[in-house]
């Protein structure tokens, strides 16, 4: 995500427009720093299952991309997908200012309800990562060689 900032001005102005009472990540973030802070906020609450923005227009300093997305909610397991639009605005090759506008009611009460499943303590958790050695085969451990196989041992 550093290399992303590196193109955001010291003084970008970031705003998500729905309610910020219902996520960290909402609202106005004033500075590169407070916008890293919320786009961290936003990775730490979803994993992006889809995301795939489109450059709709660009007229000057303006930059209008649609983005269509697909987020899990990682402590209640829930999604939410849909479409939002951002505005660039763009000075010295430097973004210096972004705004995002979602489905502001579909949002909202998706947020809701992630909280209300939070404060209800009912979660999901996260897979367990599994601790035993990857096999292959018949059960046999996988093995790396530098031989290349010729001819004769191809069937």
């Amino acid at each position: 995500m550093e290399s992303t900032f590196a193109y955001v001005a010291e003084d970008v102005v970031y705003a998500l427009h729905f309610d910020e009472e219902l996520a960290p990540f909402a609202g106005v973030a004033h500075g590169r720093e407070a916008m890293k802070a919320a786009f961290y906020e936003l990775i730490k609450a979803f994993d992006y299952l889809e995301y795939e923005p489109v450059i709709m227009d660009v007229q000057g300093a303006i930059v209008r991309v649609q983005t269509r997305h697909r987020y899990l909610h990682r402590r209640t397991g829930e999604e939410i997908a849909g479409t939002f639009r951002t505005i660039f605005t763009v000075r010295d090759g430097l973004i210096v200012r972004c705004e995002e506008y979602v489905d502001r009611g579909k949002v909202e009460a998706f947020m809701r309800l992630t909280r209300q499943r939070e404060a209800e303590n009912d979660i999901v958790l996260p897979p367990e990562i599994p601790k035993r050695i990857a096999k292959t085969g018949a059960g046999r451990p996988l093995q790396v060689s530098s031989k290349m196989p010729d001819e004769e041992d191809c069937e």
